[in-house]
């Protein structure tokens, strides 16, 4: 069965899909050929060195995409997924934590952008400073090549934020499509690592704050430092966030 249509964008050319279980493989395979090969973290730690990297990839995107509550640009005429936001829910007072997502990356690649992650999100305790609970953490944007520069990985971004408004709503259709483990989760904020000056530039546009920012040359890998191996327009990494 086809994904449903959820929006149409860019004049009818592309529309916008929940990810469900019949795009899993889809979405697996556009992290695997366009995000790893792309994204800051992905070429610093060497992502697509290995075969164990890989499939650890896998198996953690199939676990994101279980709280259903992640999106794509669909490419009307060729049926290809074009774009996808991809995101999960945390409440730590609900015991909703992504902890037994992050238990499968045994790989020292995979274990450093866990480290990494965990640095950001942990430099400012978003769930005490801002009176929240249950948050949408945005963990990947990611375009192929052949459709960038259409503002695809913003619309999904803008869609993401205003789904999660809707989730606030008791009983709205958005809530009840929700998995069981996460029946009645209200989130009152998005959160975002973003590790590239584009994505960064979308957060911008969407009103998220920077709450705490390191420079990529304070991280390190396999004797290197990410600023030596990523390009130098890439300056930094950011933990934002923006209130829904």
């Amino acid at each position: 069965m086809s994904a449903q249509c959820l929006k149409l964008i860019c004049d009818g050319e592309f529309e916008i899909v929940k990810i469900t279980e019949e795009l899993y493989d889809e979405a697996v395979e556009l992290f695997k050929n366009y995000f790893v090969k792309y994204e800051n973290l992905s070429i610093a730690c060497n992502l697509r060195d290995t075969e164990e990297t890989r499939s650890e990839m896998e198996k953690f995107i199939r676990l994101l995409l279980r709280d259903n509550i992640s999106f794509a640009a669909r490419h009307i005429p060729s049926q290809q997924m074009a774009a996808m936001c991809i995101n999960k829910m945390t409440n730590p007072s609900a015991n909703i934590k992504p902890d037994h997502i992050f238990e499968i990356l045994e790989s020292p690649n995979m274990e450093k952008i866990g480290e990494i992650m965990h640095h950001l999100e942990t430099s400012y305790d978003i769930y005490k400073e801002w009176q929240v609970k249950c948050i949408i953490e945005l963990t990947f944007l990611s375009t192929r090549t052949e459709f960038s520069r259409r503002g695809l990985a913003l619309i999904l971004a803008e869609f993401t934020v205003d789904y999660g408004r809707k989730l606030k709503e008791e009983g709205s259709k958005e809530s009840l499509e929700l998995p069981a483990y996460l029946k009645g989760q209200q989130p009152e904020a998005i959160t975002s690592v973003f590790t590239s000056h584009f994505s960064q530039r979308v957060g911008e546009k969407l009103g998220f704050v920077t709450l705490f920012r390191e420079e990529y040359s304070k991280f390190s890998f396999e004797g290197k430092t990410f600023a030596e191996k990523i390009d130098p327009q890439h300056k930094y990494i950011i933990f934002a966030a923006k209130h829904l």
